[in-house]
């Protein structure tokens, strides 16, 4: 299991990040590796949904949902599994008093099977690092945006 891991500052509130982050809506437009989007059930633990990229589709699950505070999703394509963690702080201000901006830590676990040597070929996996850092960077100019 390698595992990526990203910080963004956002200039807003945690509120603010966290309604676009539970959003499915938005996630093509952030969230790696997603083109689309169906059948998302409630953004609470067990909740499903499917995805689309290049053309194959995936499923996903909602493993831990803390309301403005942290989201844990599991995303599956064939044998392919990934599990997403983005924890939330508010920061902003003297001491973070102000709160009026938001850190997100973004964890990628790839979760393959593979045993020390594939461990240790996704463990320096660049495409992987690229697509954390490219995740955050859209989730931050999104929020930003809106």
């Amino acid at each position: 299991m390698a595992k990526f891991e990203r910080d963004v500052e956002i200039d807003a509130q945690v509120e603010k990040v966290w309604q676009v982050l539970t959003n499915t809506a938005y996630w093509p437009k952030w969230f790696p590796g997603i083109d689309s989007i169906a059948n998302a059930g409630e953004v609470a633990p067990g909740g499903t949904f499917e995805w689309v990229d290049d053309g194959q589709t995936g499923r996903g699950e909602f493993l831990e949902v803390v309301p403005f505070k942290k989201l844990v999703v599991l995303t599956q394509m064939g044998n392919d599994k990934d599990k997403h963690t983005f924890e939330l702080r508010p920061t902003g201000g003297f001491f973070g008093l102000a709160a009026d901006e938001c850190k997100v830590e973004y964890k990628l676990d790839t979760l393959t099977g593979a045993g020390i040597l594939g461990n240790f070929i996704t463990g320096g996996n660049p495409k992987d690092a690229l697509r954390v850092k490219k995740a955050t960077t859209a989730l931050r100019k999104l929020v930003e945006s809106l």
